[in-house]
């Protein structure tokens, strides 16, 4: 895996993050979360690894990136109820 930015990290899938508002806006620029992984302190959210996802995240943090403000603050909302069921949760044994 390699650093991208932060915590947004490069996998051979896609791009793995614990950016809770970089994976809301992701979502609010029409990209999906793949899947969800937690470890004892943090909940990750996956993505796929396709140009959108790359140049959304140049502009997240070039401070570029036009967004629906309401649909982005809905995905803050539903993100941190995600992660605070997640992490209330048992961790799942591999």
């Amino acid at each position: 895996m390699a650093n991208i930015h932060g915590d947004l990290l490069a996998t051979e899938n896609g791009y793995k993050m614990c950016d809770l508002y970089l994976a809301a806006f992701f979502q609010a620029a029409g990209c999906t979360i793949k899947r969800t992984t937690r470890d004892p302190k943090k909940v990750y959210f996956h993505f796929e690894n396709n140009d959108i996802v790359g140049r959304l995240k140049d502009n997240y943090f070039l401070r570029q990136a036009p967004v629906d403000a309401l649909t982005y603050a809905d995905n803050v909302k539903s993100l941190k109820s995600l992660c605070a069921s997640l992490m209330a949760s048992e961790p799942r044994r591999a």
